[in-house]
This record gives C-alpha cells, sequence and structure tokens, in this order.
C-alpha cells in the first residue's frame, strides 16, 4: 500500500510539473515555464504532436493491481476512478503516457466514457525523467 500511495503522489507530481511544460514555448506573468532550476530544459528532445493507440486507463488501479487494473472487465470502475479526477492515461504497449488536454485541462472528462476502450489520440508528446505525457488535441475510439 505504501508503494501505491508513493505512486501516485509522484504522479500527481509529476502531472503538476508536466502542465508547466506543456506551456514552455510561451510565457506567462514575466516568468518561462518548462525551465529547470538551472535554467535548461528538463524535457528529453522536443515535444512532438504525435497519434497513439492504446487503453484509456485510471493510473491508480492499474499502479495498484497490473493485471486486473486494465482491459474491458475493469472499464466500469476505470470509469469511476477517471470521472472522480484520479490521473489518466494512454497504455501503449508497457508504456503509459499521462493525458491532459492540449488547453491546459485535465482529461479525465473527455476521456471516461473510453476507459478501458482502445482509442487513438492525437496531441503533443513530452517526456521528463522517463515519464511520457500527451497533451490531447484529438480523440477518436477504435474498432
Amino acid at each position: 500500500m505504501k508503494h501505491v500511495v508513493q505512486g501516485i503522489i509522484g504522479m500527481v507530481l509529476l502531472i503538476g510539473a508536466t502542465s508547466a511544460l506543456a506551456e514552455s514555448e510561451h510565457e506567462h506573468g514575466g516568468h518561462d515555464h518548462g525551465m529547470g532550476a538551472t535554467g535548461q530544459q528538463a524535457m528529453t528532445g522536443s515535444p512532438q504532436e504525435q497519434t497513439l493507440t492504446g487503453e484509456v486507463t485510471d493510473v491508480f488501479c492499474y499502479l495498484s493491481h497490473p493485471a486486473e487494473g486494465i482491459g474491458p472487465k475493469h472499464a466500469s470502475c476505470a470509469k469511476k476512478c477517471i470521472k472522480s479526477g484520479l490521473p489518466v492515461a494512454i497504455k501503449v504497449g508497457n508504456q503509459l503516457y499521462l493525458a491532459t488536454m492540449n488547453d491546459h485541462n485535465p482529461a479525465n472528462q473527455q476521456l471516461a466514457e473510453f476507459a478501458g476502450q482502445i482509442v487513438s489520440v492525437r496531441g503533443t508528446v513530452m517526456e521528463l525523467d522517463g515519464q511520457r505525457l500527451i497533451a490531447i488535441s484529438s480523440v477518436q475510439k477504435t474498432q
């Protein structure tokens, strides 16, 4: 349980950090988002527009019980968790991409209806410290 709580806290902190990175191309209020303490970009590579196809996953259940926390059998639970505000991700293979919308808002309401389903999402993909995020511009359910 301790590892689950630590994982959730880490994901929440990462979401906050990556929200700042999503704004790195413009300034707000006299400061530049996305710069580390040294003024260097902390991202790996440049953010790139991509299309990803994967499962809409609630991060808490997936990290808590990976074998049961994904797929159609878990969809109703995932939908409740995502709607309640827990972190949501797109699972592509063995990689989780935390999901936000490209307008810097949470993706929970837009993705909850697709919980446990395979979707194609288009958006800006960013990576920091081995964690990945997609700022989604469009969502489409696959077959």
